[in-house]
């Protein structure tokens, strides 16, 4: 998405320019600058225009929201691909959850800005789905049980974003982001959730 000219577009693809440019201002610069106003300049139209196809500024930024979380869940889905074992898939999901927020700030501010009105449609790929298939992966695997699915759910998640959203900070006082600190943060989740005993399947 982020390859495609926003400068210019023909009819009917207004639309997407806009989406395009939000896209790219996410990544730059986080939620600052996706107003109608501003991306209605950046696509070289009038803010009217963009009433059109969003029927207000809030939708606009739920639908650009969306493309983060989207482009999230295919790294996400890219990580998974690449691993063997339920251990080592569930951690790749972590691991490129942690990842997207270090090497794309912006895009995940955005992705979890919250907005007054809903995108036009549903995430796909769903980020949330990933991750809740990554847990039900466990109790397949019989490593969970199904009552514990939600509050698994809830704590996997809570300590994944909590982390990535410091390490991806400005605090001074944020954690480290080295390999280390990530893998030893994914080993503690694991082992909370499955027990010390079970290493690897």
């Amino acid at each position: 998405m982020a390859n495609i000219k926003t400068k210019t577009y023909h009819h009917g693809n207004l639309e997407q320019a806009l989406l395009v440019a939000g896209f790219q201002e996410a990544r730059g610069t986080g939620s600052r600058n996706l107003g109608v106003n501003s991306l209605a300049k950046e696509v070289q139209v009038s803010p009217m225009a963009v009433y059109r196809h969003f029927p207000s500024g809030e939708s606009l930024k739920a639908n650009i929201s969306q493309l983060g979380r989207e482009e999230m869940a295919r790294q996400m889905i890219e990580a998974i691909s690449r691993q063997a074992g339920v251990k080592n898939r569930f951690q790749a999901v972590g691991r490129a959850y942690i990842q997207f927020a270090l090497d794309e700030p912006g895009l995940f501010a955005v992705a979890f800005t919250a907005c007054d009105a809903p995108p036009k449609r549903e995430d796909s790929p769903s980020a949330w789905l990933v991750f809740q298939d990554s847990i039900l992966d466990l109790c397949t695997e019989g490593l969970i049980d199904a009552s514990e699915v939600e509050h698994v759910s809830a704590f996997a998640w809570a300590a994944v974003h909590g982390y990535a959203t410091l390490a991806g900070g400005k605090d001074p006082m944020r954690p480290k982001a080295t390999e280390q600190v990530i893998s030893n943060l994914l080993d503690r989740i694991w082992s909370g959730i499955v027990g010390e005993g079970v290493q690897n399947r």
